[in-house]
């Protein structure tokens, strides 16, 4: 015999669940698009670092602590690839530059790994197939025109300009003006997140019912 009662309260449960997770994805977007608003108004470096912050606050608040582990991730990611290439950040804008390291590119990298990540996570559903390779192929598809259009507004309307855009920017675009590695890596960090969290194991909060 069918229990309606059980069958009701389940579906209701989906829906709210379903409804919350809906209102996260314009809420989460539309917060991307506000720190680059900001970014005119505010030091970046602060604006950066006060957005890490505000994120913990923020996941803690929508129940989505599992996300903190991702925002940890990019940061670490972030930091290896600081410690790599340091010696090639130097900006037109004064920037707080610790043990060598400048935060600016420090945080940036972690708050837009975990923005994109974000971004992906919302719509990972669609993958009719969750392998590995699907899901970092959708990731790869959010992930590379968000980081040249973000590198693209950061040079020519933020003038954000790292002193080596001596060296040949990307063609169309004319961003990402650095030496040929590092053009490469800035393409390869994201992967390199995404396959960290996958050996980790961390799941996507927004991929099923809790």
């Amino acid at each position: 015999m069918i229990d309606f009662s059980a069958t009701y309260e389940s579906f209701k449960r989906r829906y709210h669940f379903h409804r919350w997770k809906r209102t996260l994805t314009y809420v989460d977007i539309t917060l991307a698009i506000i720190v680059l608003l900001f970014m005119p108004f505010i030091r970046p470096d602060y604006l950066m670092a006060g957005v890490i912050v505000f994120l913990i606050f923020y996941l803690h608040s929508t129940h989505r602590i599992v996300l903190m582990y991702h925002l940890l991730v990019s940061f670490f990611v972030s930091l290896v690839w600081m410690i790599i290439s340091r010696n090639y950040y130097s900006y037109n804008t004064e920037f707080t530059v610790i043990f060598g390291i400048n935060l600016f590119p420090l945080f940036s990298w972690t708050v837009g790994i975990f923005f994109l990540y974000l971004v992906y996570s919302h719509y990972e559903h669609l993958l009719h197939e969750h392998t590995f390779f699907r899901r970092m192929n959708l990731f790869a598809v959010v992930y590379w025109p968000l980081l040249i259009f973000v590198e693209t507004i950061g040079f020519h309307v933020f003038n954000i300009r790292n002193n080596e855009f001596s060296y040949a920017g990307l063609p169309l675009c004319n961003c990402l003006h650095a030496v040929w590695w590092m053009q490469i890596a800035y393409f390869v960090i994201g992967l390199v997140f995404f396959w960290i969290c996958y050996a980790l194991k961390l799941e996507n909060p927004h991929s099923k019912l809790k």
